[in-house]
């Protein structure tokens, strides 16, 4: 009679010891997924060397960018006139918050207004246009003078499934996508590769496409070189998901053996 009852608990245990270790085995396959090459590797092609031509798209000054200007001559006095950016501030470009206050905004009109000159519309016009055209005006007021255009407002901003997530400053004239992700600190492992969206703002339209890192013919793409104030969005993959998911895996497994071992105590006693 007592092997009896033992072996009707020992069949009513089966069903909760079946259930705990199908949850185990949840837990160590969610534990011990993998990234593969292919998914986190960039630029993937068999070939040793790759020729991809670059579609390369000369960017255009748009409102609300910021403009440095500096016009100089063998007469400092008289060029200063023409120069937000004096021996006062200059320590100042190195904050660029300061940006602000020392370079010429480009207004709803894609207008600037430089000093003594008066309004120059700017809009639509590549940096080496728009430094021809005030090079143009100033030669009207001073000889032998030399005029720089700078964009200072060159920033990208790096949100999602990256290791330093933020806004970062470009000093340079142009920067590719890698550039951008590079100064984020790179992706992590978990994000999505094949599926980056890129933002970008066109007067009073946003623009959102999707971008293949993995994808030589990235570099075909005209976002592949960015524009200033784009915005970069990763998404973390499923897997990423699925491990934030653990802690309720645990807590789940951690009920269930708490149960077997009750329903076991119980049989037994």
């Amino acid at each position: 009679m007592k092997l009896l009852n033992m072996n009707k608990s020992s069949l009513t245990l089966k069903p909760y010891l079946l259930l705990g270790k199908v949850l185990s085995l949840l837990l160590v396959l969610s534990l011990s997924s993998c990234y593969t090459a292919s998914s986190v590797n960039y630029l993937q092609s068999r070939e040793s060397r790759l020729v991809v031509p670059v579609n390369h798209l000369e960017y255009t000054v748009q409102p609300n960018d910021i403009l440095n200007i500096v016009v100089q001559s063998r007469d400092p006095e008289q060029s200063d006139f023409f120069n937000i950016t004096t021996l006062q501030n200059q320590n100042m470009q190195a904050n660029p918050a300061s940006l602000f206050l020392t370079g010429y905004i480009v207004n709803k009109q894609g207008m600037i207004n430089l000093a003594i000159v008066g309004e120059l519309r700017v809009m639509d016009l590549t940096v080496e246009e728009v430094r021809v055209l005030v090079q143009e005006e100033i030669d009207k007021y001073l000889l032998n003078s030399t005029v720089t255009v700078k964009l200072t407002s060159f920033k990208i901003s790096v949100l999602g499934d990256v290791k330093n997530p933020g806004t970062n400053y470009i000093y340079n004239s142009q920067a590719s996508i890698f550039e951008a992700l590079s100064a984020a600190g790179d992706l992590n492992f978990s994000a999505k590769r094949k599926d980056v969206k890129v933002i970008r703002q066109l007067g009073d339209t946003s623009i959102v496409v999707n971008l293949d890192l993995t994808d030589p013919n990235i570099i075909k793409s005209p976002y592949y070189f960015l524009h200033p104030n784009d915005v970069i969005y990763v998404e973390p993959s499923k897997r990423k998901n699925a491990s934030n998911n653990l802690p309720i895996i645990s807590v789940l497994l951690t009920a269930v053996s708490t149960g077997v071992l009750l329903l076991n105590f119980v049989n037994t006693n």
